[in-house]
């Protein structure tokens, strides 16, 4: 019996090979400003502008409504802003964060549906209703590192 040969050359390899959304392409910020904590607190200060929020909202898929109040603010206001205040930037580069972690897990309309059913280790709650507070974004993050390595309930 012939052995088979099978030869993968490199670009079929690169068909397979997963590409890793991250915060700074949510946001189209320069990796600079975020990448160590005291330059993060800076950009966060300087306030992050509307293309970042505009990126956030496309990719989300999240109406202004549910962003307004992920942010804390009316929508009307948020449809006005050009430059977020510090907390405001820093809640939009924590969501962009999360939507980082989810893309990369689950696909970007997989994670858009992850994000609206109710979980049961959540307590049945629906993920999208924890974003408006950092500790529920941190909850989600953590419900996806489980997720990532395996671990059930």
């Amino acid at each position: 019996m012939a052995k088979k040969i099978f030869k993968v050359s490199e670009a079929a390899a690169a068909v397979y090979e997963k590409a890793t959304m991250t915060v700074e392409d949510i946001l189209h910020l320069d990796a600079e400003g975020l990448y160590e904590p005291l330059a993060r607190v800076e950009t966060f200060r300087n306030g992050l502008d509307k293309n970042a929020f505009e990126s956030l909202k496309a990719l989300s898929g999240l109406d202004y409504e549910t962003l307004a109040d992920a942010l804390g603010v009316s929508a009307k206001t948020l449809q006005r802003k050009e430059v977020f205040d510090t907390g405001q930037s820093e809640k939009l580069y924590q969501l962009a964060d999360l939507y980082a972690m989810g893309i990369n897990y689950f696909g970007r309309e997989g994670f858009r549906r992850w994000m609206e059913r109710p979980l049961f280790t959540l307590g049945n709650r629906i993920p999208l209703d924890l974003i408006d507070v950092s500790t529920g974004i941190d909850l989600l993050k953590a419900e996806i590192m489980r997720l990532q390595h395996g671990i059930a309930i």
